[in-house]
């Protein structure tokens, strides 16, 4: 499988939602297989929250981190580099490579920090766009996302439908919930209230890792159902007897420990809190003319997909999307799914997701 991983520079300025903009974008990707001389053969991944560019060819030469999407990515498998470029960017305002609060300011010589420009969802494709322009890609074969990745395929078939073939989007809705915003600002409070956030001036020093641990154990249950978890780990004790104590007794707990030992240094801080931020932001329904509206001028094919453990992102939000989809006069499906990942469905059980991912590419 032929891997190219680099960052793309694209002369700005970008112009955000929030009136501010940035002088110079660079967009970090990898691809997975070739490019054909029509440019027609090219998939473009979006990536979720907390994940990145890297989504195959097995661990990251930097993190150490496996491909988040390495079961479907390759010669053969759902998503097969034999027939297409696969093409994984990641997202503006990320901590992958990109343009993000990490980065050096211009004029400064210091990283943006907090001074970073609040970005959007539309944000993030604005730059996709110019970074397709820029590498020869006039129009994806098919675009492809879960959670916050969903949305950014939602806002490719509002911008530039004709640039997609077939968008494919895993639990995601129109618009973030009151519920899900609330949950957000409970983890931003987590690495806020940590002394070395510094107001996000934490890069010549020690980081906000306390804060991150406590974002990273609550975040996890985001991902896991209810029932996900009593199947997984049920009150399984650690040992059989109980140690009458405050330390880790349950299996939960070990697990959750786990989470928080590996959060340090794993992602940057002010890069969630940015993310974060722009999903709070989307929000489809309320543009003139609804969904309608918005998704006016789609032509190709949309495959949307749920999981019934989904608690974020419910199947029932879901459905009022190919529901609208339908009155356009598109083709659009919805296939729900049952996973004890809840919504993490499409990342942690890639067996039900595999074939529709197949199905999608023709």
């Amino acid at each position: 499988m032929e891997v190219r991983a680099e960052t793309l520079r694209l002369d700005g300025p970008l112009e955000l939602d929030c009136g501010e903009s940035l002088p110079a974008v660079e967009i970090a990707f990898e691809s997975y297989g070739k490019l054909n001389d029509a440019a027609d053969n090219a998939v473009l991944i979006c990536h979720g929250l907390t994940a990145d560019q890297h989504a195959a060819g097995g661990l990251h030469r930097d993190t150490g981190r496996p491909g988040w999407w390495d079961s479907v990515i390759g010669p053969g498998k759902a998503l097969d580099t034999d027939r297409f470029c696969i093409v994984s960017t990641n997202t503006l305002g990320s901590y992958g490579g990109s343009t993000g609060p990490a980065s050096i300011a211009a004029g400064t010589g210091r990283p943006y920090g907090m001074t970073f420009p609040v970005i959007t969802i539309a944000d993030m494709v604005r730059a996709q766009r110019l970074f397709a322009q820029e590498l020869g890609i006039p129009r994806f074969h098919a675009a492809i996302g879960g959670c916050m990745g969903g949305f950014q395929v939602f806002e490719w078939l509002r911008q530039a439908p004709e640039c997609i073939g077939h968008g494919v989007a895993i639990s995601a809705t129109a618009r973030t919930s009151a519920h899900n915003t609330a949950l957000w600002s409970v983890l931003r409070r987590a690495i806020t209230s940590d002394p070395a956030w510094n107001n996000g001036d934490y890069y010549d020093g020690a980081r906000p890792d306390q804060g991150m641990a406590v974002m990273a154990t609550f975040g996890a249950l985001f991902w896991m159902s209810r029932e996900g978890l009593e199947q997984r780990f049920g009150l399984r004790r650690v040992q059989d007897a109980p140690r009458w104590s405050f330390e880790s007794e349950f299996e939960i707990e070990q697990f959750l420990d786990r989470i928080a030992g590996n959060a340090a240094g794993s992602i940057d801080p002010n890069a969630l809190l940015y993310l974060t931020r722009a999903i709070d932001y989307f929000d489809l329904t309320g543009e003139a003319g609804g969904l309608e509206q918005v998704f006016g001028k789609v032509a190709g094919p949309v495959t949307l997909v749920s999981y019934r453990g989904d608690w974020r992102y419910p199947s029932e939000e879901i459905e009022t999307v190919r529901e609208a989809l339908i009155r356009t006069g598109a083709d659009a499906r919805h296939i729900i799914l049952d996973s004890g990942f809840g919504h993490g469905g499409f990342l942690k059980d890639t067996e039900s997701i595999a074939p529709i991912l197949r199905e999608a590419l023709g």
